[in-house]
Formats: structure tokens, sequence, C-alpha cells
């Protein structure tokens, strides 16, 4: 079978890494990092991983302008078996930021979509403050990543504000989030989940049984999450293959189909 992880990180943060149990319970843990794209890949070479859609440590830690043009300065980041993904920000902050810019960077080098982390980096995702950009994620299909880990209101408060967002939640913690998930799989539907921290018993079938198999994606959330946890939790789900496969790849290869790139 055929694995794209959907979320996975390049480069050294700070010697603990930020882990998320639940939103709101935050740990710090020394874990393994991939310092490079090489690095990366040996960890997904030894558990049967094929493609990786990643992004830089830096934009975490060390500046969103930084950590972009960190991803990019290295075509093995973003070509091959690896897709980039870069942060966004409110466009008044920086001109990288303005829509057309973002846009002129995702297609320059391909990328799969951006990322947002508006509490860590101090702004609000609302229509005052990133409508311009969130306009025109919406129109060319482009994906963003949310995480809740500061809360699930704040992913609530952004799809309500843009519903047609290609949203994707990673990053949520171990505790069964069922509550929270279902309600805005239900709601949105160009929203979708990673299996990343989805690994709680019969957690995928209960999903797919459900919603389908088409609003969840493989993903490790590597280095905070062990790529095994993941990889196991999918291949052992009793689920048919063909939904394992839309999972593990089918879903993804259509987003990436679905952007609107020139």
């Amino acid at each position: 079978m055929k694995f794209i992880d959907c979320s996975a990180c390049i480069g050294e943060a700070p010697v603990n890494r930020l882990i998320i149990n639940h939103e709101n319970y935050p740990v710090y843990e020394k874990v393994k990092q991939p310092k490079d794209a090489a690095e990366l890949l040996a960890e997904m070479d030894y558990n049967g991983i094929d493609e990786a859609v990643v992004y830089n440590a830096t934009i975490v830690n060390s500046g969103l302008v930084h950590g972009n043009n960190r991803l990019v300065s290295d075509p093995v980041n973003y070509t091959g078996r690896l897709h980039g993904t870069i942060a966004v920000a409110p466009s008044f902050l920086h001109e990288s930021f303005l829509p057309e810019n973002i846009y002129d960077m995702i297609c320059r080098y391909n990328l799969f979509g951006v990322r947002a982390n508006p509490k860590a980096n101090r702004y609000m995702f609302d229509r005052i403050t990133m409508g311009d950009v969130a306009d025109m994620l919406c129109e060319k299909n482009i994906p963003i990543y949310i995480s809740p880990s500061d809360g699930w209101e704040y992913v609530y408060a952004i799809m309500k504000e843009f519903p047609s967002l290609t949203a994707i939640i990673t990053n949520y913690g171990l505790w069964g989030s069922d509550g929270y998930v279902y309600p805005l799989v239900k709601a949105y539907k160009n929203l979708y989940i990673d299996t990343s921290d989805f690994q709680e018993v019969t957690g995928i079938e209960a999903f797919v049984n459900r919603f389908g198999s088409e609003k969840m994606l493989f993903g490790t959330n590597y280095p905070m999450d062990n790529m095994g946890g993941p990889l196991a939790t999918l291949i052992g789900s009793k689920i048919p293959l063909r939904d394992k496969e839309n999972i593990a790849h089918g879903n993804i290869e259509r987003l990436f189909e679905g952007r609107l790139l020139k």
C-alpha cells in the first residue's frame, strides 16, 4: 500500500518539543528530530512511507518569514518525495504574506498548502485580520493546516467565518476528540482530519462507518508523534481495503489535483 504522510516536520526546534496530550494540556519532551530532509527521508524509508507533506520547524520557534525561506532554500525540501507547506499570517505584517505573494510562492515551488498558528503567532484568524488571505485560499482550493492545540474553539471560529476553506486538522492530541471532530466533519464539506493522533481503539472504524473514508488523511505529525503508531493504527483497522487506500494516499492525491495553480 502506498502511504503519503500529510504532516511531518523538517528541522530542529529547541531541545524539548511541544507535545499535545489534548487541547490546553501540552508537555515538553526530548524527541528525535530530523535536522534535514535526508534524515526525514531515512525515517520514512524505515517505516515504509512513500511521500510526505512537510514544514520547517523554524516557523514555530524562529519566525515565520525565516522559516518559510528556510523551507524553499533547498529544493530537496519540496521536490521528489517531499511536498512543502509554508506559514501564513496577516498580510499587513510582511509583504510576503500578501495573498498574491503567498499564491506566487505556492505556484513557484509547487507547494501543497499553508499552515496557520494564530495564537502562537499572536493574531486573530478572522475576516478583519485574515480575510484577504483566506479568500485567496478558498478561491484557489489551497489546503490550510490548523491545530486545536490551544483549544477547539479556535478551529470552530475559523471554519464558521470561512466555511469554504479546505482545512486539515492536525496535532490535536491522543485523547479522544470525537465530540469536537464529528460536528466539524459533518458541517464543512472541505474539512479533513489527519490520523496522527487518531489512535484510540476502533477510532478509525467508527469514523469511517459514520462518514466514509473520504474526509480522513494519513498523517504522523512526526517528530511529535512516532511514525509507527499512525501506521499500525491504519493498517490494523477493520475497514475495507479501498477505504485504507483512500486514507493512505487517495484523498490527499485528490487535494493535490484540486489546487488551482497557474
